[in-house]
């Protein structure tokens, strides 16, 4: 029999949960803006679907699986669209985008000219910028909040990377990003601070021992600072926010939960750092929904994914060098005459082209699993015949080297992709000599969108599937994702079975918007203030 979700708090949390609700209410008054119905949205950041299963099975997301195993919540696989990268995902959520021309995490952008980066504030709101340009009426838009999204997209508040770039913002919304903490704090300060230097004092001697094993320091100065200020000081901060907006009654709350997707990256998405995030999560999911129940307009609480990780081998560890190098330098292979008439599918061969070119320091983006390899500086990327005249010997280096599984290119009008010595177009794909780590479903969908990201690289490559659940990394890490891997595409999606909206066999995160938004964004009349 399927349980309430009232019944699915426990009394000794409906409890707690009352005396946080009034607290926070007789401090912090009412918010103005309305909605028919209120919703969180609570975003794991890289967390796979499979992952999530058997975090439930063995016990580490207890509260989590209690909601599910109840019926009361349905939790199912999502496919949000290929590439498997969190801006991707957020322009689609956020403002309905199919083809945000969002390339992944990291890219260098064509109309900056310059390399762009999602964790440097100023590069955010330019992105930001030009999403909102497309005219899309926006989730956080008429009142929502947003909590460590990349995009402010329309949010009342001012947490989110693109906002960081402004220290006027900023120091202008201070006084409302501050409002009601103290009385949502659910820790006395020394209990705080004294849980926060033993977890400090952990974090630095991992990172020592990490750092001396892989015989490698160069990241580790950056993950020890995330984890100390994001994973534990900005993720309490966030959390506790969130506890108040639901007493006020914020119609519409963003909350990016981001501490596993950084531990994923650097330790693994299964080292045993990672997963007791996913233990730590559960707990703060549970203290979340007993407040979205107790509040004074109740809250439907949804759980969505962005992308899952797979274990990631750095191609530098196994080949002693960079992608660069690789691309560049030593030796160049013969370029396979099949690959070669492939690529030109009818045409004529083209002469090699000596003319002379605009200067243009080629640029490798290593984004993880996969890269962006830019050789020109043209507004638009190069098609596959212009790149067998100007660059055959950067074709022939990566489509021979075993440790780069695919190379994607426009052809044409479409976009194809070089694997096992053939070239393979979306329709091509099932006889296709595909590894069964890749996902059929985001190869094909990665090749239908690759011509309309004008900021994609000229060719796109993608990492060696070696080992189940693993493929050859670019950049130095040891879980990555954007590729197009089974794994990095199992996205998983969560709601109230009694909910208003149905979430199930959505096809791509801008149909999450569309039913979100039916849902969810209708405004009512304004709350009248006492």
């Amino acid at each position: 029999m399927r349980e309430s979700l009232s019944e699915l708090v426990s009394e000794n949390s409906r409890n707690w949960a009352n005396s946080v609700v009034r607290r926070i209410g007789s401090k912090v008054p009412p918010v103005a803006a309305r909605r028919a119905r209120n919703v969180l949205l609570v975003h794991l950041d890289g967390v796979p679907k499979a992952l999530l299963d058997e975090a439930i099975v063995s016990g580490r997301m207890p509260f989590v699986g209690h909601l599910v195993r109840s019926g009361a919540y349905h939790l199912e696989n999502a496919f949000w669209g290929a590439p498997t990268s969190t801006p991707f995902f957020q322009a689609g959520l956020l403002y309905g985008l199919q083809h945000p021309n969002l390339p992944g995490y990291s890219w260098f952008d064509r109309a900056l000219r310059r390399k762009v980066q999602m964790n440097t504030p100023g590069d955010a709101m330019a992105i930001d910028a030009r999403l909102r340009g497309h005219g899309r009426t926006s989730l956080l838009e008429h009142g929502g909040h947003t909590y460590f999204s990349l995009f402010h997209a329309g949010a009342t508040n001012r947490m989110c990377m693109s906002t960081l770039s402004s220290f006027k913002l900023m120091a202008r919304s201070f006084a409302y990003e501050m409002q009601g903490l103290g009385a949502a704090r659910t820790r006395g300060a020394w209990d705080f601070l004294r849980s926060f230097g033993m977890e400090s004092l952990q974090a630095v001697r991992e990172v020592r021992q990490w750092a001396r094993a892989v015989n490698d320091w160069r990241h580790e100065q950056g993950f020890l600072l995330s984890r100390i200020l994001l994973q534990r000081l900005g993720w309490s901060f966030a959390y506790t926010k969130s506890l108040v907006d639901m007493v006020r009654g914020v119609p519409l709350i963003y909350l990016v939960y981001g501490n596993y997707d950084e531990v994923a990256h650097r330790r693994g998405p299964r080292s045993e750092l990672a997963m007791q995030e996913l233990h730590r999560v559960d707990a703060s999911l549970a203290e979340l929904f007993a407040v979205a129940r107790a509040a004074p307009e109740p809250y439907d609480v949804i759980l969505l994914s962005d992308h899952g990780h797979v274990d990631s081998l750095p191609l530098e560890q196994r080949q002693g060098r960079r992608l660069e190098a690789v691309l560049f330098e030593g030796p160049t292979p013969p370029l396979r005459d099949d690959v070669q008439r492939g690529l030109l599918d009818g045409r004529e061969p083209p002469t090699p082209d000596t003319s002379a070119r605009e200067p243009f320091t080629p640029v490798v983006v290593e984004a993880g699993n996969f890269a962006h390899i830019y050789l020109s500086g043209r507004p638009a990327p190069l098609e596959a015949r212009e790149l067998l005249a100007r660059y055959p010997e950067v074709l022939a280096r990566a489509t021979d080297n075993p440790d780069i599984g695919m190379v994607a290119m426009r052809r044409g009008a479409e976009a194809v992709v070089v694997m096992g010595g053939g070239v393979y177009g979306p329709a091509d794909l099932d006889r296709a000599p595909l590894s069964s780590e890749y996902s059929r479903r985001a190869v094909a969908d990665f090749l239908h969108g690759l011509p309309r990201m004008e900021t994609a690289g000229d060719l796109v490559l993608f990492g060696a599937a070696v080992q189940k659940g693993g493929t050859v990394g670019f950049a130095w890490e040891f879980g990555s994702h954007g590729g197009l891997t089974q794994v990095e595409s199992d996205s998983l999606v969560m709601w109230p079975a009694s909910g208003p909206v149905g979430l199930s066999g959505l096809s791509h995160c801008a149909r999450l918007h569309e039913r979100l938004a039916e849902a969810y964004l209708d405004t009512g009349s304004p709350r009248i203030l006492h």
